[in-house]
């Protein structure tokens, strides 16, 4: 498609003539100048809270093939996996809003003669070295919690206070350069005068009056 070049000088003018006349009609609002305004933290639970599930994930591997399952475990219930009996006592994590995390308390026996002895403890996703289970056949860790919230609960997230700043006064200015400010540019001194007139000051120490000659200043007599 063709464009002449006539056609964009009709639109560059009209363009032209709505900027006038915006202007010229006051659609422009006057600029004001702002200090520093207090804007809120964002609302954060404390990095020390918690909140309870009634499930939670663990992974499982089987040393004899490397094979790796995940099992979900509900509070209060045993479940079978080969020759384990795990049961889950309580499963935590972190609210939203802050870094992911769980821990789940859980119990964890072998049925067999030979099997390692009963784990009965927490285990950290953050941290699988602390409290992770090594038996004999299989190494367990948590993955993450599940299910329901239940206790504790976190409750509503908290409403953060703006913080009080000190306000300042800051001239007026208009868009259109009109507007008048009550400071003085710089490298102007203003000096307000008897008669409410202002003009520059001078900088230079007061010249002293001269003093009166001898026979001026005086009434001659008769």
């Amino acid at each position: 498609m063709m464009i002449s070049i006539e056609s964009v000088k009709l639109h560059l003018r009209g363009m032209m003539a709505c900027l006038v006349g915006s202007v010229l009609g006051g659609g422009l609002p006057a600029l004001h100048a702002e200090g520093v305004r207090a804007v809120a933290p964002p609302a954060m639970y404390p990095a020390t809270i918690w909140q309870g599930r009634n499930q939670a994930v663990m992974r499982i591997m089987r040393r004899l093939d490397s094979h790796v399952g995940l099992v979900s475990l509900h509070v209060g219930e045993v479940v079978q996996y080969g020759t384990l009996s795990l049961t889950l006592e309580r499963c935590l994590q972190k609210p939203e809003g802050l870094p992911a995390q769980a821990a789940a308390q859980v119990k964890i026996e072998e049925n067999q003669e030979a099997g390692s002895p009963t784990f009965e403890g927490w285990m950290f996703t953050n941290d699988p070295a602390l409290g992770a289970y090594a038996g004999a056949l299989y190494d367990v860790q948590v993955v993450s919690c599940d299910g329901d919230a239940v206790a504790p609960m976190v409750g509503p997230l908290p409403h953060p206070s703006v913080p009080a700043v000190a306000t300042t006064d800051a001239p007026h200015v208009e868009a259109d350069g009109e507007g008048k400010s009550s400071f003085p540019t710089a490298g102007q001194n203003v000096h307000q005068g008897d008669n409410g007139a202002s003009g520059p000051v001078s900088l230079l120490p007061p010249t002293p009056a001269p003093a009166p000659q001898a026979g001026q200043g005086e009434g001659t007599q008769p």
